[in-house]
C-alpha cells in the first residue's frame, strides 16, 4: 500500500512495484524473526526455531542454506 499511496497523481505503478514492496516486507520480517541475517548484500539463513506464522515459516524454508547464501536482489525478484 505504501507504494500505491506514495505515487504522484497521474503516474501509474510499474509492473512489479507491489511485488517488490511485498518481498521487501517479507525480507524485513525474516530479519526480525532471526531466520536470516545480512552479510553485505547477501541473505544468509540462520538456524532458529521455525516462525509461528505459517507464511513466514514457508518463506524461511525457501531460503538458500548453502554458503554464501543468496544476493538480496536475486531473493527479492524470484
Amino acid at each position: 500500500m505504501i507504494v500505491a499511496l506514495d505515487v504522484a497523481p497521474g503516474r501509474f505503478l510499474d509492473r512489479g512495484d507491489l511485488s517488490l514492496a511485498l518481498a521487501g516486507a517479507e525480507a524485513y520480517d525474516l530479519l526480525r524473526a532471526g531466520a536470516v541475517r545480512l552479510e553485505g548484500e547477501r541473505l544468509a539463513a540462520r538456524t532458529c526455531p521455525e516462525p509461528e506464522d505459517r507464511l513466514l515459516a514457508e518463506a524461511a524454508a525457501a531460503l538458500v542454506r548453502e554458503a554464501p547464501g543468496e544476493s538480496l536482489p536475486d531473493w527479492l525478484w524470484r
